[in-house]
């Protein structure tokens, strides 16, 4: 339907431009009501329409009221808006996050939430291998040049997931990665790697959804998951949750790094800690 629309207002739009405007002109026009019946998606809607020049029509506000959109008028600037209005021009660029509201920890977090519900538990995120796979395409500057630094696809599989939500959430260009070297401050947004400690490989690589606990546990998303996407699941307690203990000492596996985009600015809060299920969600 919506792209129905849209060329169907473009049409209209079109017409009016070509309608000559001059008085010359419209005595030349002859206007009468259109005997022709209208249908949106094939149920009949009573439109006010007039035959000029074999064409029909209408008004833009009635066209409006009969598919859903929204027609209002700014007698201030002299202008029609066909939609949402244009919202105040936001803020960009480092410290500020891509819907325009500064950096912070709840900030943050709402993102993540609107990204699971794009992005939900299952969507299929793997290699370039993996049939019918999704993979970035969302300008990544900044998150694509902490990945480069550890040789790892910016396109595919879980790098390449960790890198869409870190530039969704943090922008192409602003808010450039730095390392964090206190793993207890991990927030929100935070790109984590996990080190093979017998080479220095990647073997995963995951995007934190809260600060670590108490007791250093923390919940993850990630990609690449048998090719798929993974989000905590309220009804599991255990499912994308980790804990720092884990890679902490000797004779461990693997060890983490972590990149995060929030600016030097912006204090660790610890506000975030559990934060990811909050009492409605539970």
């Amino acid at each position: 339907m919506k792209g129905k629309f849209v060329q169907f207002v473009a049409g209209i739009i079109a017409g009016a431009v070509l309608v000559p405007t001059t008085h010359a002109a419209v005595q030349q026009l002859a206007a009468t009501s259109s005997a022709q019946k209208f249908y949106v998606d094939g149920t009949p809607v009573q439109l006010e329409a007039y035959a000029i020049n074999g064409s029909n029509y209408v008004k833009l506000r009635d066209i409006g009221e009969a598919v859903g959109f929204h027609v209002s008028y700014d007698g201030s600037t002299n202008s029609v808006y066909i939609g949402e209005r244009p919202a105040a021009v936001q803020n960009t660029g480092t410290g500020y996050l891509t819907n325009g509201q500064p950096v912070t920890e709840e900030n943050v977090l709402a993102l993540l939430r609107q990204i699971e519900r794009d992005w939900p538990t299952g969507t299929i995120w793997g290699t370039n291998k993996t049939p019918g796979t999704h993979k970035n395409e969302v300008p990544s500057t900044a998150s694509g040049t902490i990945m480069r630094s550890y040789h790892v696809s910016n396109t595919y599989a879980c790098g390449a997931y960790a890198s869409m939500l870190s530039s969704l959430i943090f922008g192409d260009t602003a808010n450039p990665g730095r390392r964090l070297e206190d793993l207890s401050q991990i927030r929100p947004g935070d790109i984590i790697f996990k080190v093979r400690n017998e080479n220095n490989s990647i073997w995963h690589i995951i995007v934190a959804l809260e600060s670590p606990s108490d007791i250093n546990a923390f919940r993850f998303t990630d990609g690449n998951v048998g090719g798929t996407i993974q989000w905590p699941d309220s009804e599991s307690p255990y499912s994308n949750a980790d804990n720092l203990d884990c890679y902490r000492g000797e004779h461990k596996d693997y060890h983490l790094e972590v990149w995060t985009r929030y600016p030097e600015s912006v204090p660790y809060t610890g506000a975030s800690v559990d934060a990811w299920f909050t009492p409605n969600q539970k």
